[in-house]
């Protein structure tokens, strides 16, 4: 075991082999969760990140080597970090509906260099444990967080519906339920169908409830053709 340690420390052809292999092996294991949701960043995406960040900082490694630790090793893969911001923000759109999509494609990406530079730097089972971490944080606390959404107090909805059934909305969210409209917006976009008009309406039910109770309720009212949460 100590061997295969003192070998992989080393920067010798055979041992980069294995750090690039594993940091593409490594990086792409990131990347099927995202491949799963039909992300633009997928398993090519984050592999390439990962193999690059790890030969990266073995370059920066060889610098410091050849000069005698003279170099400072640190520098590239401190350029990198910074510099794989703009792969990321790539991944982050505003829709029309003004929701913000991809911002856990960007942190995985920049997690994924970091991950290839401790690869590259030979802290192989560190790189291992945040490998199991991404993947625990991608696949299972997902169903955490949309729990939490969904069962809070306040609730986004995108509302399509008929003008004259206003009236019939208002005193429903205010009257029968009880709920108190923080906001409200006309929104200036294409309808599903023509002639309704589109409402942004932020709503305060006063207490953690299951958001599905509302939005069905809300989609059951004469008038309204679509109801979707924002968030």
């Amino acid at each position: 075991m100590n061997e295969i340690i003192e070998f992989l420390g080393q920067l010798s052809t055979a041992s980069v082999a294995v750090r690039l292999v594993m940091a593409t092996l490594l990086g792409s294991m990131v990347g099927v969760e995202r491949a799963n949701k039909r992300y633009a960043a997928g398993i090519r995406t984050f592999a390439l990140v990962c193999l690059g960040s790890a030969l990266a900082t073995i370059t920066g490694l060889y610098f410091a080597q050849m000069s005698g630790n003279m170099a400072d090793s640190a520098r590239i893969p401190a350029q990198l970090l910074c510099g794989i911001g703009f792969l990321g923000a790539g991944t982050i759109i505003v829709t029309e509906r003004k929701q913000v999509k991809g911002l856990t494609t960007a942190a995985g990406l920049w997690v994924t260099a970091s991950m290839g530079i401790a690869i590259g730097a030979g802290l192989f089972w560190e790189a291992l444990i945040c490998l199991v971490l991404v993947l625990v944080t991608n696949y299972y606390l997902h169903y955490m967080t949309r729990y939490v959404e969904t069962h809070t107090r306040t609730i986004e909805l995108h509302i399509e519906l008929e003008r004259e059934s206003m009236a019939t909305l208002f005193d429903f969210i205010r009257e029968e339920c009880g709920y108190v409209i923080d906001s409200m917006e006309r929104r200036s976009e294409q309808p599903i169908i023509d002639g309704d008009i589109i409402l942004r309406m932020e709503i305060d039910m006063g207490k953690k409830t299951k958001h599905t109770v509302i939005l069905n309720d809300v989609m059951e009212l004469n008038g309204v053709h679509y109801v979707e949460e924002i968030g």
